[in-house]
């Protein structure tokens, strides 16, 4: 499996191999000579209209620019029920490659699996459902879940002279980010008896239902220590929240996040104090080199889910800051 950085360029070196070059030209694309043009691309993403997504399908279409195939964006806007239709409206196209984005860990398990016994290959970016298909791209969410904890364990338990009572923020308690995050978080938790999670509702993605779920568990707890929210722009509403309460300097506030521009100047605004960052922008250009090579055929010896882990930063408030830390569109 593909699992790093370096292993992501031998994807590079392998795609070339397979018939095309996968490297980018800087500025605008120019097309290149490749057996892959004329090859069809279906994303259905959970929404678009968010940095995440176009993140990621600026860099796609990159890709599909330079080697001549066809990328089409099919928007859920956040409706699950929506999305799972146009998975099937897609799967009937019969496309070469489908890129999906999970919004949990089941909805879209089933057709993930239709779509591969059709020989169609699937490349499931960020957030993975329970079936695996020929390739994923996206973040170590059990290493972020971790990390984030044993911060927070360092922050507010024993000696630090804090409460030790926490609040999580998930977009939804099944997607694949949530679930993995939190069983690597309370792990972590279980070792440490002085931190206590007072809360763990979901926002459904929202900032304003983050920001209200925020204000009660401030006012039922208002010695809270941190909030873990599990994605960055839903918590700028629970940042928002704390600095309403004036406790910006009592509650720190964790966030992920693809590190786009807005996550830097949430930081500065003391909004959100630390984001385990995954780099959309990068993970889009992984994204396009994996499509690349899926389009060439490029499969595990050993049939397993072919895999980029997207490098991770850690962007937090402080002398270290720098806004260079985030990406723009």
């Amino acid at each position: 499996m593909l699992r790093s950085l370096g292993r992501t360029i031998r994807a590079a070196v392998m795609a070339a191999a397979l018939g095309g070059c996968v490297a980018l030209a800087v500025g605008a694309p120019a097309r290149a000579d490749s057996d892959i043009a004329g090859k069809k691309v279906i994303f259905v993403p959970i929404s678009m209209g968010i940095s995440l997504t176009e993140g990621w399908v600026r860099r796609m279409r990159q890709h599909a620019e330079i080697y001549g195939y066809s990328l089409d964006i099919r928007d859920a806007a956040f409706n699950t029920g929506a999305m799972s239709e146009l998975l099937a409206k897609a799967i009937s196209e019969k496309p070469d490659v489908l890129v999906v984005h999970n919004p949990t860990v089941q909805l879209l398990a089933r057709q993930i699996q239709q779509a591969e016994s059709e020989g169609i290959k699937v490349l499931q970016i960020n957030l993975q459902s329970n079936r695996p298909s020929s390739a994923f791209v996206g973040a170590n969410w059990k290493r972020i879940g971790r990390e984030v904890a044993e911060d927070i364990v360092k922050e507010c338990g024993e000696g630090s002279g804090k409460s030790g009572k926490v609040a999580i923020i998930p977009g939804q308690l099944t997607a694949a980010d949530s679930v993995i995050m939190n069983e690597a978080s309370f792990a972590v938790f279980d070792a440490h008896p002085e931190i206590e999670v007072v809360s763990n509702q979901a926002s459904d993605w929202e900032p304003e239902k983050a920001r209200q779920i925020t204000a009660t568990v401030l006012q039922q707890h208002p010695d809270l220590c941190a909030i873990f929210g599990h994605w960055d722009v839903h918590t700028m509403g629970a940042g928002n929240a704390v600095k309403d309460a004036g406790k910006q300097d009592d509650v720190l506030v964790y966030a992920t996040g693809g590190g786009e521009s807005v996550a830097c100047e949430a930081i500065e605004n003391a909004v959100l104090d630390r984001v385990w960052s995954y780099d959309a922008d990068g993970q889009g250009r992984d994204a396009g080199t994996m499509i690349d090579i899926l389009l060439q055929g490029g499969a595990a010896a050993d049939g397993s889910m072919l895999e980029i882990e997207s490098p991770m930063k850690i962007i937090k408030a402080g002398d270290g800051f720098d806004r260079r830390q985030c990406w723009s569109m």
